[in-house]
């Protein structure tokens, strides 16, 4: 087993789930290269590695239904599909983030493989792909409740629910562009109301920003798109100061 050059750390958003299996798992990657290098006060990037890629070949009946943070590419081998994840460049200092969500079948209690991580890059020089990293992944399955109704990992289920905004900005500009803006802005609070929430409960500062940008975005919508009718009654921030260009 490969493991040099890349540093990784895997977080799973519930550490046991049930032995019947299930249809959604989320994982959370971390990857990065060595530490950050500054000279004369400034933080110099050095490129490490070409066109990282991270192909996951799958246990029997697990599946990799989604990546959020990077692009999602399929490989076919001769022993199946598999999973080739392209995370770009690698610059020394630079972590990024994604998190994968699986379907996993039934299991006897106990801790069991889901799959394995296979990590490649080119050297900058070179035009060769190496093997820089390998790493079989393991889960734990239960009938235990107690284990079950452990709360989510706060780390894996913040960079999920934050991941949502572009695709909730997204969908509400649609409505903004039917001319339905009572419906995009309803989108836009809908789900800045659930990150104050979370918020409030987690004293999360990044859930508030994220809130924030939301509702900026909202009331620039409701004056580009003429609709000023519909605001909400709260206002968290000073809008002159807030307000980001979409």
């Amino acid at each position: 087993m490969v493991k040099s050059m890349v540093n990784v750390t895997y977080t799973w958003e519930k550490e046991s789930i049930s032995a019947n299996g299930a249809e959604q798992v989320n994982l959370l990657i971390e990857w990065g290269y060595g530490a950050i290098r500054k000279r004369k006060g400034n933080l110099i990037l050095k490129t490490a590695g070409c066109d990282l890629q991270l192909q996951f070949i799958p246990e029997n009946g697990v599946s990799l239904l989604k990546v959020e943070g990077v692009r999602l590419g399929f490989k076919r081998s001769e022993d199946g599909d598999r999973m080739v994840i392209h995370c770009g460049d690698v610059r020394r200092g630079n972590y990024r983030q994604a998190a994968l969500t699986f379907s996993v079948p039934a299991h006897s209690s106990g801790r069991h493989t889901i799959g394995l991580m296979e990590w490649s890059w080119r050297k900058p020089s070179q035009e060769k792909r190496t093997l820089v990293r390998s790493d079989q992944i393991y889960i734990n399955y239960t009938h235990h409740l107690g284990l079950l109704s452990v709360p989510p990992h706060p780390m894996v289920e913040k960079y999920i629910k934050l991941n949502e905004t572009s695709m909730i900005v997204k969908k509400a500009l649609r409505m903004y562009e039917k001319g339905d803006h009572e419906r995009g802005a309803f989108i836009l609070n809908r789900q800045a109301d659930e990150l104050l929430i979370r918020a409030a409960r987690t004293d999360d500062m990044d859930y508030l920003k994220e809130a924030e940008l939301l509702l900026a975005i909202r009331n620039k919508w409701n004056g580009t798109f003429g609709s000023n009718h519909y605001h909400s009654s709260k206002v968290l921030f000073d809008q002159s100061d807030s307000v980001v260009n979409v």
